[in-house]
């Protein structure tokens, strides 16, 4: 045994000593002490090459991809509008306002605002509304009627004042109904007392 404390070899020579005894005495009585064969390894060389790296192992997610977050109110709120925009635009083409209206259930102002925005046309009324023929009529026979009176009144002397109070009608309803059907009708002088009939 070798070591580099001599205290310790020392020490362990008398164990030393008794054993090189018994291989003495082993050897003498016949015995023989068989060496084994040597062992063959070699180690592998060390090869230094420029090879390329070796190709990284495919990527495995460890964590479970997380479940998508479910939308916020307002996307909510915009998908929402989104899809009664298209059910708008689809009505729009064989519908009038107010059947659209009728149809979802919600108010004329939120319908004109939508259509204002995204630029939708309804289907003209065949019936109602400022340009309905019926009504444009009714107008006509109600102002010709108006149009004898107003003349009777003139004829009377009454100022136009006391003439619409008479008819029940606006002054730019009478000075339309003047202009249609050519009525000179003159305005009273300044100072002249006129009052409502």
């Amino acid at each position: 045994m070798i070591s580099n404390h001599l205290s310790l070899v020392e020490a362990l020579r008398p164990a030393s000593d008794e054993l090189a005894e018994q291989v003495e005495q082993y050897l003498a009585a016949g015995g023989k002490i068989e060496e084994a064969a040597p062992y063959n390894y070699k180690p592998k060389p060390i090869t230094y090459s420029n090879q390329m790296p070796p190709a990284p192992k495919p990527f495995v997610r460890r964590k479970p991809t997380p479940e998508p977050k479910p939308p916020s109110a307002a996307e909510l709120q915009r998908q929402e509008s989104m899809k009664l925009v298209e059910t708008i635009r689809e009505m729009a083409a064989t519908n009038t306002q107010s059947e659209v209206v009728e149809a979802l259930g919600i108010s004329r102002r939120k319908l004109y605002s939508i259509a204002h925005q995204h630029g939708l046309e309804f289907k003209r009324p065949t019936r109602g509304g400022a340009i309905d023929a019926v009504r444009k009529e009714h107008i006509k026979a109600r102002d010709a009627k108006f149009a004898e009176r107003i003349k009777a009144l003139l004829e009377i002397g009454i100022t136009r004042r006391q003439t619409c109070g008479k008819l029940g009608i606006s002054n730019k309803t009478l000075e339309r109904i003047l202009a249609e059907h050519g009525i000179d009708y003159p305005k009273a002088r300044r100072g002249c007392t006129s009052c409502v009939a």
